[in-house]
């Protein structure tokens, strides 16, 4: 809540919220094979971000550490098959502050898993009988930046993400 008005600032929607980075999202609809497409518990909010439904997660807020998980299915592609980017049931494992971002590689149960990206957050605030992180710092990871096929460097700055989830 905004300190200096009586009105809630608007709130993501449950979930990890990410636009992953958008210009990178523009480049892939302004191509003529271009596809995003965001299924299986992940959803498109706004024009270019998405939002991966929120899972059973064992975080502990008082340690701040744990693992938040979301679920969905984003799909990026282009170039006749040459570009081709998956975002599959990304986890957050939280340990003082620092967290790590991870998408499942589709093995093992969802258990084979892949680093995206490095988090660095604030504890998140209680609102609305939830805890929100709000524009989180995300560098891709150097596993990440192979996932964009060395588009973007690791330790690059991705766009900011937001996590809301039931207190």
């Amino acid at each position: 809540m905004n300190a200096a008005s009586a009105t809630p600032d608007p709130l993501p929607p449950l979930g990890l919220t990410w636009g992953i980075k958008r210009s990178f999202i523009a480049y892939i609809t302004g191509l003529p094979d271009g596809t995003v497409s965001a299924t299986d518990g992940a959803t498109v909010v706004e024009s270019s971000l998405f939002c991966f439904a929120p899972e059973e997660s064992d975080y502990d807020v008082a340690l701040g550490t744990g693992v938040l998980r979301f679920r969905g299915d984003v799909r990026l592609g282009g170039h006749h098959g040459m570009l081709f980017v998956r975002l599959l049931d990304p986890w957050i494992a939280f340990t003082g502050g620092r967290g790590v971002l991870s998408i499942s590689t589709g093995g093992n149960g969802g258990q084979d898993r892949t680093a995206v990206g490095f988090l660095h957050a604030a504890a998140p605030r209680e609102v609305a009988g939830s805890l929100l992180w709000e524009d989180v710092e995300v560098v891709i990871s150097p596993e990440g930046a192979e996932l964009f096929d060395g588009q973007y460097a690791a330790r690059q700055s991705m766009d900011p993400l937001f996590i809301r989830v039931k207190a």
